[in-house]
């Protein structure tokens, strides 16, 4: 299936396999272009990365093949949870933390360069984009 021009069906690839994207560390541009080359749809993972290593990733996918792939992003929580929750749970795991003689860190948000990757992905008109934690608004 050569790069895709306009919508993508997965009735259309050869192989009915999408490959999990991965995140964390498995996923690599030659896996993902591997699949896609076989006929299914390789993905890669932004979740942990920066978006430059995201860019760098999609180039190098690219320089691997012309067919059809995806990205997926995690999307960010809302930025106000229950603090009372988050400090619950931290008190939780004080025991844990201590019989390994490690402290507890201050809770914070992170939205994993969200903004930042969607700009990416939509610059560089990515085939498909998958997103992992929800969907996000519209």
């Amino acid at each position: 299936m050569p790069a895709v021009a306009g919508r993508l069906s997965l009735d259309s690839l050869e192989h009915p396999v999408v490959l999990a994207p991965l995140g964390g560390g498995p996923s690599t541009p030659a896996l993902a272009a591997a699949v896609s080359e076989a006929g299914g749809l390789g993905f890669l993972a932004a979740g942990y990365k920066s978006p430059d290593a995201v860019w760098d990733d999609i180039a190098a996918l690219r320089a691997l093949t012309d067919r059809a792939f995806g990205v997926s992003v995690f999307t960010p929580p809302p930025p106000e949870g229950d603090q009372e929750a988050v400090r619950a749970y931290a008190e939780s795991l004080r025991g844990d933390a201590e019989r390994l003689g490690a402290e507890l860190g201050t809770p914070l948000h992170d939205d994993d360069a969200w903004a930042a990757k969607l700009a990416l992905i939509a610059e560089e008109r990515v085939p498909v984009v998958s997103f992992t934690f929800g969907c996000p608004a519209r």
